[in-house]
This record gives structure tokens, sequence and C-alpha cells, in this order.
């Protein structure tokens, strides 16, 4: 049997893009439990479309820091 911990030790083991597109497939999944309007609905599957074809590009947590601290420097 499965367990949660299994899967997040498989996830984690996994390259940064296939780990973003996991994260954004559970993300989804918790969504479909709530009402979510037709929109967003639509803006979810494109955003998910878009990492599937590589149109988007990750960004490790070190950037993102960096980008934000640049940014509150100005």
């Amino acid at each position: 049997m499965t367990t949660a911990t299994t899967v997040i030790d498989e996830a984690l083991a996994l390259p940064a893009a296939d780990r973003s597109y996991v994260v954004q497939r559970l993300l989804v999944s918790l969504d479909e439990e709530r009402e979510l309007s037709p929109a967003w609905r639509d803006e979810i599957e494109r955003r998910i479309a878009r990492r599937q074809r590589g149109e988007t590009r990750t960004h490790t947590r070190a950037e993102v820091s960096h980008d934000v601290e640049s940014l509150l420097a100005l």
C-alpha cells in the first residue's frame, strides 16, 4: 500500500519542473472540492497546459528570494 510519506518522498526526488507539475495538479484537485468560477477553472487549466508544454519556467526559492530582496531594496 502506498502511503502519503512514500508519495512525498518520491515526489521530492523529482526534478523541480516535475515537482511543480505535481503541486499544480494537487492544488487543482483540492480546488475541485470547492466551488470555483468557470473563469478560474479555465485559468487553472491554461496554466497547467502551459506548464506541460514547457512554456513556463520554474524558479528556485533562492531566485525568488533574491528578486524580492532586490525589489524591496529599491
